[in-house]
């Protein structure tokens, strides 16, 4: 028996599908969608060993459902039965919670001491975007004014275009580091500039990253994803909303393409069907959030849209709850 299924199930992965890794969590296989009979060193499919869920963490495919879906795929119709042992699916389904090993081969990175006397200009930005609330900038998570020496102090490889770029993020824009270490994002804190943002990748990893601030209820299933980086920082600082303390985290997705997200947080972050709120911009249609929670509602329990009133970022204006069944 390996989690919830029976021992052959290793072999009919083998014969189908190719090379199978067992980790502590996750078969890793190739995809049958995107690496079928391909010969590579990293394989992308998921599947859980605590339920009968899969997902493809390559960039270019990300399938993902029930395990039935799969098997159909293979086998023209369903087979899942013959594999799982429903007595270990029901523990499972009681813990309620799925994981996913972490990366071994992520790399902590250094931060420079923020040096607020040298970057007053990022000083002030900082502060206005947290409404002069004398926030300790000290405390900020992953915060980088000082380019250079983070480069320096990482030893991260100048290509071509970060020897032309860096000058202008030294001088012109404020990093923060993605949760899992592999993405700085950077924001011009000239807020008229065609050149908003900026994402330099660091490490390479299967899933999406993401910046993520904690809730005051770690046994919560309640989490709360944004757009970007300040949209968070603004609902985390003031809690507009009042549901804090009920909040397990808060993630920004630093684009409006939730379904990645949401997988790597149901994976990565161990929390299997999450109930979910999104403070959403006025720009994204309410179709694509029911298509959203359509999709992927084998994976969450319930989705919460907080639409600005007017205004972009969250928190300047009053909002409007609509919430997707």
């Amino acid at each position: 028996m390996i989690g919830i299924y029976q021992d052959d199930f290793v072999d009919y992965l083998q014969e189908k599908l190719g090379p199978v890794k067992t980790t502590s969590k996750n078969f890793i296989v190739p995809c049958p969608w995107c690496e079928y009979g391909k010969d590579k060193e990293h394989y992308h499919m998921y599947i859980s060993l605590e339920a009968p869920i899969f997902h493809c963490f390559h960039a270019t495919c990300e399938k993902s459902g029930t395990l039935r879906k799969m098997l159909s795929v293979l086998e023209g119709h369903d087979i899942s039965d013959q594999f799982i042992d429903k007595e270990k699916l029901e523990e499972f389904k009681k813990q309620k919670t799925i994981f996913v090993d972490k990366d071994k081969s992520l790399k902590p990175l250094k931060l420079p001491v923020l040096n607020t006397r040298m970057f007053p200009v990022k000083e002030m930005y900082i502060n206005k975007r947290f409404k002069f609330s004398n926030i300790n900038l000290h405390n900020v998570k992953g915060l980088i004014f000082d380019v250079y020496e983070f480069i320096s102090m990482n030893n991260i490889t100048i290509d071509e275009t970060l020897f032309r770029l860096q000058d202008y993020l030294h001088n012109n824009f404020v990093g923060f580091v993605t949760e899992n270490n592999t993405t700085v994002v950077f924001r011009n804190i000239d807020p008229t500039h065609t050149m908003r943002y900026y994402k330099m990748k660091i490490q390479y990893s299967s899933f999406i990253d993401y910046y993520k601030l904690p809730g005051n209820n770690p046994k919560s299933k309640k989490i709360v994803l944004a757009e970007g980086i300040f949209d968070i920082f603004s609902e985390h600082t003031f809690d507009y909303l009042n549901i804090k303390n009920d909040v397990k985290l808060y993630a920004s997705v630093l684009s409006s393409k939730y379904s990645a997200l949401l997988k790597s947080i149901v994976y990565y972050e161990q929390i299997f069907k999450p109930d979910v709120i999104i403070l959403s911009d006025r720009g994204i249609p309410m179709w694509q959030y029911k298509n959203l929670k359509k999709r992927y509602g084998y994976m969450i329990n319930s989705l919460k849209i907080f639409y600005n009133k007017s205004g972009k970022d969250f928190g300047d204006a009053r909002v409007s709850p609509l919430t997707v069944m």
